[in-house]
């Protein structure tokens, strides 16, 4: 039985694990950076997905981004860290390019290998339509309820 169960959850696809765009905080690349910012602490997030008028992904932003874009431009001009200067400049000068997303049909043990050093993977359809999210959190907590199984599996088995 331990094989099914493990076979079922990691070849599963993850589309019923998507967070929907709807419910995710987007920025777009042609926002400014002190914008960006802003929505990143009020909506309490370290990043989130930049997301073109096409509905397209073009990378992720961070607060460290933003900050490591406005420390190379202090290191530049030998100045202190200014932040009035974060409105001069747009996100789509400081975002990670290496984000691209994944399909919604991809298996959850592709999906799993990735989330290892990221807290989220965007999700896109064929013609890279941003459709969502997928989390770490929640692909955690799917394994968690696969071995929360498996352990009452063992209890109930006579030894």
């Amino acid at each position: 039985m331990k094989g099914n169960a493990e076979t079922l959850l990691f070849s599963k696809e993850v589309a019923p694990f998507i967070i929907p765009k709807e419910q995710v905080t987007v920025v777009k690349p042609d926002w400014t950076l002190d914008r960006a910012l802003l929505v990143l602490t009020r909506r309490g997030q370290n990043s989130v997905p930049v997301i073109n008028d096409e509905n397209q992904i073009e990378g992720v932003i961070s607060k460290t981004n933003i900050l490591d874009h406005l420390y190379e431009l202090s290191r530049e001009k030998e100045n202190e860290l200014d932040f009035s200067k974060l409105n001069q400049f747009k996100v789509h000068e400081a975002m990670d390019l290496n984000h691209s997303g994944i399909l919604s049909n991809s298996i959850f043990s592709f999906a799993f290998e990735i989330l290892v050093n990221r807290s989220y993977i965007p999700i896109i359809d064929i013609r890279n339509q941003f459709l969502g999210i997928l989390t770490r959190r929640v692909m955690m907590e799917k394994v968690i309820e696969y071995f929360h199984g498996e352990y009452l599996q063992t209890l109930a088995d006579p030894v």
